[in-house]
């Protein structure tokens, strides 16, 4: 079965996000940042910093959009990351994390974004469970 990174299920938590510095892609794993209001949002980048949200809609720079930020949701790989992988946010995808999560620091390498529930070969969608690391 296809999935379309993105698309949520069941049990997934959604929140409401804006959008920091440029448009967000629908499917994009997201670093967010805490504000008085929303949770500011932007693309993750090579540093691979949490807390992480995968954006289920297109956001427009500066503007609001949703995220889920708990549960279920496909994302697209960056690397081969096979089912039962603890995979982190690198440059808006899901790549492998490398080295056990308690060890991770954001120099390290990218922090812990969820476990792989349907493995994703590179570039392709898998579904990942956004927060569950064990």
């Amino acid at each position: 079965m296809a999935y379309v990174a993105g698309e949520f299920f069941p049990g997934a938590r959604v929140e409401q996000v804006t959008a920091w510095g440029a448009a967000i892609v629908k499917g994009e794993v997201l670093t967010l940042t805490p504000t008085s209001t929303l949770p500011r949002a932007a693309k993750c980048d090579a540093s691979g910093n949490a807390p992480y949200a995968v954006a289920i809609e297109a956001i427009d720079s500066s503007g609001n959009g949703r995220a889920v930020v708990y549960g279920p949701v496909a994302v697209t790989a960056d690397g081969n990351c096979y089912r039962g992988a603890i995979v982190g946010g690198k440059t808006g995808k899901a790549i492998v994390v490398a080295k056990p999560f308690e060890t991770l620091a954001p120099a390290a390498g990218p922090c812990p974004l969820g476990k792989m529930i349907v493995g994703a070969a590179d570039t392709t969608v898998g579904v990942v469970f956004l927060g569950q690391v064990i």
